[in-house]
């Protein structure tokens, strides 16, 4: 797990470099949701068999071109896995392993044209969604990116939406499933 360690210290060092086009949420993002995913992905694994040393590399990259530029550009993807690709391979990553990592569990995680077809990356899109969850990621990264000056009826839309696919799409393991719908179903009625 040597290489996993240094791959956590450059995201880190990346995060917390003070780029100045990293996007708004930046700072908050690593703390709230790249290590809460991880966190998340480690556990999921260990309980599914999978491969945790793939799945919280994974999830450490996820999204991490925020460090680096605004969410809602449109390269944003794109530079996400050329960066997690650059980085797993700096971290002792063989190339075809990079490869995995970034095609079959990094790109798929959002679950929206792709979904996931490996174990890790349906861990670690379950990590992602259950992390949303177990944060106050929807009021938080919606702020970012739709208010304050942003219409209000946008903003709780995009919420709902989100909190359904993270909840409907993303949730591949019953157990958690169950374990976020309290919160699922808590969020839905200060939404409604």
């Amino acid at each position: 797990m040597e290489r996993l360690n240094t791959l956590r210290q450059k995201v880190e060092v990346l995060y917390k470099s003070g780029n100045k086009n990293a996007d708004k949420w930046n700072s908050w993002g690593y703390e709230n949701n790249v290590l809460v995913v991880a966190d998340l992905a480690e556990k999921i694994a260990k309980s599914q068999g999978a491969n945790v040393e793939f799945a919280v590399a994974g999830a450490l990259l996820h999204d991490i071109a925020d460090a680096v530029m605004a969410r809602k550009r449109l390269e944003h993807e794109t530079e996400s896995l050329t960066i997690a690709d650059n980085l797993l391979q700096e971290s002792g990553f063989r190339l075809d392993e990079a490869d995995t990592i970034v095609r079959e569990i990094i790109k798929p995680h959002s679950c929206n044209e792709l979904m996931p077809t490996t174990l890790e990356g349906k861990v670690v899109a379950a990590a992602d969604g259950a992390g949303h969850f177990m944060t106050d990621f929807y009021p938080y990264f919606c702020w970012q990116h739709f208010g304050p000056g942003g219409n209000y009826y946008a903003f709780k839309e995009w919420v709902l939406q989100k909190m359904e696919k993270d909840f409907s799409k993303k949730m591949f393991f019953e157990d958690l499933k169950e374990e976020v719908r309290p919160r699922y179903e808590a969020l839905k009625l200060v939404y409604a």
